[in-house]
């Protein structure tokens, strides 16, 4: 299952990102800035010394000033010094600095400076400091080390921030969130209603943006749902008069025979007229409002099976197909209507998709297959240019996806075979919205 990113984490992990970075780059430099402000005291401090009036340093006689060493040569310094540094320095007035610690982030043990400098009258000077033990308790008159009030400070500030910002985050999700679930149930009632408030402008003229671009759809859906059920209506009356005259015509010719060219005009005509029948019945199926019920009727499955390959039986004229019809006595309780069409669609299918081979349909329970297996490769040209096709094969997948009617379509080598179980409704049943 793939994870999908998520706008509101995204923009809380981005902010503690930046909060902790910057809180860790603060403690950082206030690190730096507290060793460096120690070095710069240290320093003037060792160039006060060496600077004191009255003070005289020969060599090989080094003294103690203020507990600062201060030599006029190398070699007169302590050993520790000249163990620490192992060469003397040579930029003046440059703080020399080694450190003795025992682990990475643990307080320094030892710390010895080293700097040399000429005083005012000329003279060149060492000046050396070590600090033992525990220099911050010493340097802040009690024990433990100011080093560990960065950190504490730092995490401090990094909880009060995440604090803020989760409360930040609330403030403005919460609103997000109620525009998302606004969403979600909009529906065509709920079309009708404006927006509700969403306490931000923005938010606010999303909400807007959003009513106005699905009210403008739904507007087109309903127009063209009324055309369809205008058009499928209108087209009734001379869709029946074309049938009516068609089966005139096939008495007079029973009575009076017509030539060849003439009978086959008439069959055409006959054809277009089923043809336009059964387009104008799934626009109006596919036409219908999703919310509709649909009563149960009890059906006689094998019934109606032959009753739609009888009113279908035009599409294999002058064709060498055979229709292997096998079924059983067998009643579910469906929609007729909808049964009925699911039916027709597929026995259609096969009947224009097959010219030289078999058909056969089995019906075993509330299972129906239908399979067409075609002798030879024909040219299906006839079968594309049926008016209705595709619509009849969308219509059967909704329908049979509308009503839980399992529905398998298998293309094989020399045909197709298709499988669809009605199952029984044991009572009224509304369609579901999302079909």
């Amino acid at each position: 299952m793939k994870l999908r990113p998520s706008l509101r984490l995204y923009f809380l992990g981005a902010m503690l990102f930046l909060g902790v970075s910057m809180a860790i780059t603060f403690s950082a430099l206030t690190v730096n800035y507290f060793v460096e402000g120690m070095d710069s005291v240290l320093r003037g401090t060792m160039v006060e010394v060496a600077d004191t009036e009255g003070i005289e340093v020969k060599d090989n006689q080094p003294i103690m000033l203020l507990d600062f060493h201060v030599a006029s040569r190398w070699q007169d310094l302590p050993r520790e010094a000249r163990d620490s540094f192992g060469k003397p320095p040579t930029e003046m007035f440059e703080l020399n600095k080694h450190i003795v610690k025992k682990e990475l982030f643990s307080p320094p043990s030892e710390v010895h400076f080293v700097m040399v400098m000429k005083t005012k009258p000329g003279q060149l000077l060492y000046i050396y400091k070590s600090f033992k033990g525990d220099l911050h308790a010493r340097l802040s008159d009690g024990p433990g080390s100011q080093f560990v009030w960065i950190p504490v400070f730092g995490l401090s500030g990094i909880v009060v921030f995440a604090l803020l910002l989760i409360m930040v985050m609330r403030r403005v999700a919460s609103p997000v969130e109620a525009l998302r679930d606004w969403a979600k149930s909009l529906n065509a009632e709920s079309l009708q209603q404006p927006p509700p408030e969403f306490k931000y402008k923005e938010l606010n003229t999303l909400a807007t943006i959003v009513h106005n671009s699905l009210n403008s759809v739904q507007e087109s859906l309903d127009r063209e749902h009324e055309f369809l059920r205008n058009a499928s209506h209108e087209l009734r009356t001379p869709i029946a008069v074309i049938r009516t005259n068609v089966e005139l015509l096939n008495k007079i010719n029973s009575k009076s025979p017509m030539t060849e060219k003439q009978q086959q005009v008439i069959e055409r005509v006959e054809r277009a007229g089923f043809t336009m029948s059964h387009l104008t019945e799934t626009l109006l199926w596919l036409s219908r409002d999703e919310s509709l019920l649909l009563v149960p009727e009890s059906v006689k499955l094998d019934v109606q099976i032959r009753q739609t390959v009888e009113d279908l039986s035009y599409l294999l004229r002058g064709k060498s197909v055979c229709v292997e019809l096998n079924t059983s006595e067998w009643q579910v309780k469906v929609p007729a209507t909808a049964c009925r069409i699911v039916l027709a669609n597929l026995v259609r299918n096969a009947f224009q998709h097959t010219y030289r081979g078999v058909v056969t349909i089995t019906q075993q329970q509330g299972q129906v297959i239908i399979r067409n297996v075609n002798d030879d490769e024909t040219s299906d040209t006839d079968s594309t240019n049926d008016l209705g096709f595709g619509l009849g094969l969308k219509l059967t997948d909704k329908l049979t996806a509308r009503f839980n009617w399992p529905h398998e379509r298998l293309v094989e080598s020399s045909g197709h075979k298709v499988t669809v179980h009605f199952t029984t409704l044991n009572e009224t049943k509304t369609v579901p919205d999302n079909v």
